[in-house]
């Protein structure tokens, strides 16, 4: 009963917690091939998008989220953040938050996806953006 329970307010959390992070890139004054690779953050013409959309995504997490993992009870939050590269991989994942157990479940869970996204565009190129998923949820 407490699982589905849990598993409720993680899917109604999640709804309106997801969201994509783009920054303006900065043109360094002497052009440094690593820089160019490391922190391309560009506006976006159109946001990257997991396959399927906000309902598949919210699915994968839920479908491989174990909440057996967790080693606290209350309100939890995390925000993990990954890069989407032109070519729909994810790579860079991390997960902040107060609980440690949260936060690598979280980095776990976005690890597992093998589907390729839908990349970030502008100007009609597909680019690099961060991405960024805040979560919580009541246990």
């Amino acid at each position: 009963m407490m699982k589905k329970i849990s598993m409720l307010f993680l899917l109604l959390g999640t709804q309106l917690v997801f969201s994509q992070v783009s920054t303006k890139e900065k043109t360094p004054e002497q052009p440094n091939a690593l820089e160019s690779v490391v922190s391309p953050l560009l506006e976006t013409d159109i946001p990257a998008e997991f396959p399927g959309g906000m309902t598949a995504l919210r699915r994968h997490i839920s479908s491989e989220f174990d909440h057996s993992r967790l080693n606290a009870s209350g309100k939890l939050k995390s925000v993990t953040k990954f890069l989407i590269h032109p070519d729909g991989s994810m790579s860079s994942i991390s997960t902040t938050g107060d609980e440690p157990s949260m936060n690598k479940e979280m980095t776990r869970v976005i690890k597992r996806i093998k589907t390729k996204w839908k990349p970030a565009m502008r100007n009609g190129q597909p680019i690099k953006t961060w991405y960024e998923i805040p979560m919580s949820i009541s246990i």
